[in-house]
C-alpha cells in the first residue's frame, strides 16, 4: 500500500513537471507569434496588400508575392493531391502486407524527415536544368509537390487505416466491389481527416524558402506570371531578400510580410483543425 502511495506520488511529480514543460513551451511559441504579428500588423493598410514594392522596397505593398504564393500553393494541391491520395489509399487498401507496400511506405516516411533544401537543389537539377523549366512557377510547385506528398499520403494512409473494419464488411456483404466501397464508403467517412491534411501540408509549404528560392522564385518582377513557366513572387522569398539585402529603412516591410504569412498559415490550420473536428459523414 504504501509503496503504491509512493508510486502515485512520483507519477504526480513527473506529470506536473511535463505540464510545467509544456507550458512554458506554448508560451514561448504564442510570445513569438503575437510579437511579430503585433510588430508587423502596424504596417499593414489596403494598398500593402496590392500594390508592388517600390522605392528600393521602402515603400509599396506585396501584391506580386500574395498572388505568387497563391498560384504555387494552387498547383502545388493540384499536382499533389491525385497522387497523395492515391498513394495513401494503396497503402492502406492494397499494399499493406504486401513487398511494393512495404518500401512505398517506407520511401514515404523517409521523404518526411528530408531537409527542405534537398528538396529545392533535387528540383534545380530535375526541373529548372534537365527538364529546362528553368525558374519558374512550375519548378517551384513540382519540386514543393513532391515535398507535399509524404504528408498527404502519409495522412489519407492513417485516415483509412482508422475505419472500422465493419464499413468494409458491410459493403462487401451487399456486394460492392472494393473499389466502389473505397471511393462511396471510406473516402466519404474520412472526408474530414483527408482534407485536414491537405490543408496542413498547404500550410507547411506556404512558409518555404529553401526549395523556392532554388527553383522558382525571383527578387522582384515587374509582371505578373503570364504562364506556368514564368518566375514569381513569394511571401517567404520576398521576407528573405529584405532581410538579406536592405537595410533598416525596408525592414518595416519583412516586418509586415512576416505578420501577414503568420497570419494566413493561422487561419489555414485553424480551418484544418475545424474541419479535423466535424462530424464525418456516415
Amino acid at each position: 500500500m504504501e509503496k503504491l502511495k509512493q508510486q502515485t506520488g512520483i507519477d504526480s511529480i513527473i506529470s506536473l513537471i511535463f505540464r510545467i514543460i509544456s507550458y512554458i513551451a506554448f508560451g514561448i511559441i504564442l510570445s513569438i507569434i503575437v510579437i511579430v504579428i503585433v510588430d508587423g500588423a502596424r504596417y499593414f493598410n489596403p494598398s500593402f496588400f496590392i500594390e508592388y514594392p517600390s522605392q528600393g522596397m521602402t515603400a509599396g505593398g506585396i501584391g506580386p508575392a500574395i498572388l505568387g504564393s497563391f498560384l504555387m500553393i494552387f498547383f502545388i494541391l493540384l499536382f499533389s493531391i491525385p497522387i497523395g491520395v492515391l498513394t495513401g489509399t494503396f497503402l492502406s487498401e492494397y499494399g499493406s502486407k504486401s513487398r511494393l507496400g512495404r518500401i512505398i511506405d517506407i520511401s514515404v516516411t523517409s521523404l518526411s524527415g528530408v531537409p527542405s533544401v534537398v528538396y529545392g537543389l533535387f528540383g534545380l537539377a530535375l526541373f529548372s536544368i534537365t527538364l529546362g523549366f528553368g525558374t519558374s512557377l512550375l519548378s517551384g510547385s513540382l519540386t514543393l509537390s513532391i515535398m507535399t506528398l509524404p504528408v498527404i499520403s502519409s495522412s489519407v494512409k492513417e485516415a483509412l487505416a482508422s475505419l472500422p473494419r465493419e464499413l468494409r464488411e458491410s459493403a462487401y456483404a451487399l456486394g460492392a466491389k472494393k473499389t466502389e466501397t473505397i471511393y462511396k464508403i471510406l473516402f466519404p467517412a474520412a472526408r474530414n481527416r483527408i482534407i485536414t491534411a491537405i490543408l496542413i501540408g498547404a500550410g507547411r509549404v506556404i512558409g518555404e524558402t529553401a526549395p523556392v528560392l532554388l527553383t522558382g522564385a525571383v527578387f522582384y518582377s515587374t509582371q505578373l506570371p503570364n504562364s506556368l513557366l514564368d518566375p514569381v513572387m513569394t511571401l517567404p522569398t520576398h521576407i528573405y531578400f529584405i532581410t538579406m539585402a536592405y537595410g533598416e529603412s525596408a525592414q518595416w516591410m519583412a516586418k509586415a510580410t512576416s505578420a501577414f504569412l503568420i497570419i494566413l498559415i493561422l487561419v489555414i490550420y485553424s480551418i484544418a483543425f475545424k474541419i479535423r473536428g466535424g462530424k464525418q459523414k456516415s
